[in-house]
């Protein structure tokens, strides 16, 4: 069968409308694309907070201190024993992120940590919860260490997938402690602030299976998300890493500190965040607050700038606890610490 002219007209140009088609789809999704970037760029600026900087501690000593290193990872030493909390010194770039890439470990990140925060005596490692931004070195840096991952069988499924030897790693129920030198390590199971599509948390669920890299960042499921205590014969800090919490759980503990996260916030509402910081700070009866989790973690490692407005308007959050923290007869104090210097703690 032969094909005539109209049949090739046609032909002809369902190829040209499929080009103009193609063409106006790519110019589209670049519009799209430099849209998302412009709108990733608007944030407040970290300046605008006025919250005091943590005191920098000038020759340690026998204080314990705490080390700030961008999100919730936050390394506690004594002088002898060292904690670290999460670990996760890789940063994924935001296109990795809404593209559901698969990453790795950002090994010459991690050993350059490692090396230039002298963490050469560090004992435990505690991910808060299994989200790639909490958790996705911690098998790496377990393997570069000797230390002991303490967590949730998600997290277990994490380092199981790094290789890392099966006595480095212990699986903790609700209100389980281990005790590493002079510090006790205390974890509380509680709740991630519920900052998905209908009030559920992101990522939710357990990691089953081993988790091999690269993987994508929506295979870091929650697991368990925990409440941290760190004691001391000096004092107690609770981290409590994510902004989510379950009524009541924390009332019988108490703590000196809270380290605070606050990412998430902003979009939970006033009276979400009264009911945090009540159910937290108030709860353990602490008398110091210091912020963590308010950055972005796309930033590259040791760059601090706040989260992007699109996904949480920080500098609203902090607003809100500013008007918790003028109320009559309040006593407690909050810090933003600098990233990667030592604050005394107690």
């Amino acid at each position: 069968m032969q094909s005539g002219p109209d049949q090739h007209i046609t032909r002809t140009e369902v190829l040209r409308w499929s080009r103009n088609a193609l063409l106006v789809a790519g110019v589209l999704a670049a519009l799209v694309a430099m849209l998302m970037w412009r709108m990733w760029q608007i944030r407040g600026s970290i300046d605008d907070i006025g919250w005091t900087s943590s005191m920098v501690a000038s020759e340690p000593g026998d204080a314990v201190t705490a080390t700030w290193l961008g999100v919730s990872t936050v390394l506690f030493d004594d002088g002898e024993t060292q904690i670290l909390i999460d670990g996760a010194f890789t940063r994924v770039s935001p296109v990795d992120a809404v593209l559901f890439r698969r990453v790795s470990s950002d090994i010459a990140t991690i050993n350059y940590a490692l090396a230039t925060f002298r963490m050469n005596r560090l004992a435990a490692i505690v991910p808060v919860h299994s989200h790639f931004d909490h958790a996705i070195d911690v098998g790496q840096v377990a393997n570069r260490t000797s230390a002991v991952v303490l967590g949730s069988e998600s997290t277990a499924n994490i380092v199981r997938g790094a290789s890392v030897p099966v006595d480095q790693y212990q699986i903790l129920a609700d209100g389980e402690t281990r005790q590493f030198g002079d510090f006790t390590i205390k974890l509380v199971a509680s709740s991630h602030a519920p900052v998905g599509l209908n009030d559920r948390e992101i990522f939710p669920g357990i990691i089953e299976y081993p988790l091999l890299q690269p993987a994508r960042i929506s295979a870091y499921r929650t697991g368990v998300a925990w409440s941290v205590f760190i004691s001391h014969p000096q004092g107690t800090t609770l981290v409590q890493g994510s902004a989510g919490h379950v009524e009541g759980k924390l009332a019988a503990e108490s703590a000196d500190v809270v380290m605070l996260g606050i990412a998430g916030l902003a979009g939970l509402g006033r009276d979400y965040v009264r009911t945090f910081w009540e159910e937290t700070v108030t709860a353990t009866g602490a008398s110091r607050v210091i912020s963590i989790h308010h950055d972005d973690f796309t930033a590259p490692f040791g760059t601090v700038r706040l989260l992007p407005d699109m996904l949480d308007k920080v500098l609203r959050t902090t607003a809100w606890i500013d008007e918790i923290l003028a109320a009559p007869g309040n006593e407690i104090s909050i810090e933003l610490p600098p990233f990667g210097k030592p604050i005394v703690l107690y």
